[in-house]
């Protein structure tokens, strides 16, 4: 811009320098990274209208954007803490409509995602129905936790008026939806000799855990492996009172009760199991 001064000048203002230049959209997700005063969005501002420019100071900000179904999500972690690619988070979402460059939902995360790993952009967006309502929400992944390679998630649920954070989602491993029965299944390792299968119902606005299938190890009185399976606490079996085949039939076969070995467990992330440890493969 030229201004003119009492000297009859001319000067031209300087314009704002970027570390990064905003990269043209060229798909549904972009990331970018940039280090440099950090940003603060408060959580007493729920409608305000922001610009890349001025997403783009962080110290450093990590900024993902995703573009679907009309909506723009734009994803901020304005805290962070590297050491050998592993961060804690201090996130805000903005989530606005094509189109509309005056307002924007800001929404402050209160869920905490924890100490993990980074997972890039490509498979950190999800938008899908989880609550069974037919509007679909957004989830973003927190990333990977500890070395049993967990991940969770934060949770958007949409509404009519906008989307709402719902924190709890973010206490599910591993998550994966079962839309026929309108469950959240969730699979974890607790220890290297015990790993849990559960199913989590949306009730009263928060998800609640239904029915926990846990796996344990211990030494029978010969110094024998034994597994042993519970449902809610209780006992369903023991390696050593089944045969392979009726366990088989109990656990994993996809006309059991619990099927783990079926399709409806499949993970959101890698469409992985934790019965053939396929849970652990790359995306």
């Amino acid at each position: 811009m030229e201004k003119d001064t009492e000297e009859g000048l001319e000067i031209h203002e300087q314009e704002p320098e970027y570390q990064q230049e905003i990269p043209i959209d060229t798909g549904r997700v972009m990331e970018i990274y940039n280090g440099k005063d950090a940003i603060s969005v408060t959580e007493d501002i729920m409608i305000a209208q922001v610009l890349p420019e001025e997403v783009l100071k962080g110290n450093p900000v990590i900024y993902d954007r995703l573009r679907v179904d009309g909506w723009v999500f734009e994803w901020l972690i304005s805290d962070y803490q590297d050491d050998d690619n592993h961060f804690l988070e201090d996130g805000v979402l903005v989530v606005s409509r094509e189109g509309d460059s005056e307002t924007a939902q800001v929404i402050t995360v209160k869920a905490e995602g924890g100490y993990a790993t980074w997972v890039s952009a490509e498979h950190k967006f999800e938008y899908i129905d989880v609550n069974f309502d037919g509007l679909s929400d957004l989830l973003i992944c927190t990333g990977h936790h500890g070395n049993q390679g967990a991940l969770t998630y934060y949770c958007f649920l949409q509404t009519n008026s906008g989307f709402v954070e719902e924190p709890s989602f973010t206490d599910i491993s591993n998550p994966g939806i079962d839309e026929e029965n309108k469950l959240i299944l969730s699979q974890w390792r607790n220890t290297a000799a015990s790993h849990s299968w559960a199913e989590f119902k949306y009730q009263n606005n928060t998800y609640i855990m239904y029915r926990e299938l846990r796996e344990d190890w211990k030494m029978g009185d010969s110094g024998e492996d034994i597994w042993v399976w519970t449902v809610n606490g209780e006992t369903i079996g023991r390696s050593d009172e089944l045969s392979m085949e009726e366990i088989y039939d109990l656990l994993y076969s996809e006309n059991s009760e619990w099927g783990i070995l079926g399709d409806r467990w499949r993970t959101l992330y890698n469409n992985g199991l934790t019965a053939d440890y396929s849970i652990y493969d790359e995306p």
